[in-house]
């Protein structure tokens, strides 16, 4: 038998381990190894709770799979209902000192006002230096779960995409009056566009939409179905992402970006009293990776990432319409939210 010469067996089996180093560590959508220390406290913490903007079936699928990887955590996720009813919760448990919540997921501008209210701690995740600036806070308050652009959507059945509107003006046509929906939480649409129009513009055009009897209706999801059951012939303003997996899915619906496309970010979030402070930021940095971003949100749901890592198929239709993109000026604060619900007399 040859014997093998123990200075080259060492070297090969040193190449090998740090291949496997690299292969494992350098891998698309392998994160860095969380510390020590964080996964003990999480694992002394044992729970986490999760008010969430996202579909509970969507975000079980995230849930599920940080479990199988760390199954020390029983994670409770909560969907209070849209973004405004998950801060108004937040509000209230703490006036009331209830500090029952971890990871808050809202809208942009629902975050605004708990960071306003010291109600969000700052916690820079090491995901977050692979997100565009547009997509984070500054100080570390939020960073980007998923970015929604709005479009303005039509029943193909009812309206042929020839005659479907290509801008703002075209949804004051007559042949409109009384065929549009709203969604009476779309703030920050409302508010992106009067900041970039300057309120001269802006405010004019949206009380001649509002002349257009449209349909206030509660619920994105819920608006997107009734126009691809043909119940109405168009909205206004939809979450394009989620109109985008109902047209994949066969349903006689398409969409239209308009110039320009108000991208609403929902962010993500710590309590600033969280109970369980270790296992949100584990859960934090995990749902921000490679692999649940590109993996999960944008490949099953259809949630564009603001990961500048990541490639997005409908973030690419939104750029080949050669449309500004634009989002809400934070400095805007709650003035348009009343100014929105008076326009459009949203009780």
């Amino acid at each position: 038998m040859r014997k093998t010469n123990t200075p080259t067996l060492k070297l090969w089996t040193l190449f090998l381990v740090t291949l496997v180093f690299l292969l494992v560590h350098h891998a698309p959508g392998a994160g860095a190894a969380e510390p020590p220390v964080l996964i003990e406290g999480a694992r002394k913490e044992a729970s986490l709770m999760i008010y969430s903007l996202l579909a509970v079936p969507d975000h079980s699928r995230i849930v599920n799979r940080f479990k199988e990887k760390y199954p020390f955590v029983e994670v409770s996720l909560i969907r209070p209902g849209a973004s405004e009813r998950i801060t108004t919760r937040v509000i209230t448990e703490a006036r009331t000192g209830q500090h029952l919540v971890d990871v808050i997921g809202v809208s942009r501008l629902n975050m605004l006002y708990l960071t306003q209210r010291a109600l969000v701690t700052s916690y820079d995740s090491p995901e977050r230096q692979h997100f565009a600036p547009r997509f984070k806070d500054k100080k570390s308050y939020w960073t980007a779960f998923y970015v929604n652009p709005e479009v303005m959507s039509y029943n193909t059945r009812l309206v042929p995409p020839a005659t479907a509107p290509k801008n703002y003006q075209d949804l004051l046509d007559s042949r409109w009056k009384g065929n549009l929906v709203l969604e009476q939480t779309a703030v920050e649409w409302f508010a992106a566009l009067m900041q970039h129009w300057g309120e001269d513009k802006g405010l004019p055009y949206m009380r001649r939409l509002a002349g257009q009897n449209l349909k206030i209706l509660n619920g994105n999801t819920l608006i997107t179905q009734l126009i691809a059951a043909g119940e109405h012939p168009g909205a206004v303003s939809l979450n394009g992402p989620r109109v985008e997996l109902t047209k994949r899915r066969g349903a006689p619906i398409d969409w239209a970006a308009l110039d320009p496309t108000v991208v609403d970010i929902v962010t993500l979030g710590i309590a600033a009293h969280a109970p369980h402070p270790n296992a949100a930021k584990l859960y934090l940095n995990f749902v921000l990776s490679r692999e649940v971003q590109e993996g999960l949100l944008e490949d099953q749901f259809v949630k564009p990432s603001g990961r500048t890592d990541v490639k997005s198929a409908f973030m690419a239709k939104i750029r080949s319409a050669g449309v500004q993109m634009i989002s809400v000026d934070e400095a805007l604060g709650e003035r348009y939210e009343k100014l929105f619900q008076q326009v459009f007399n949203v009780q």
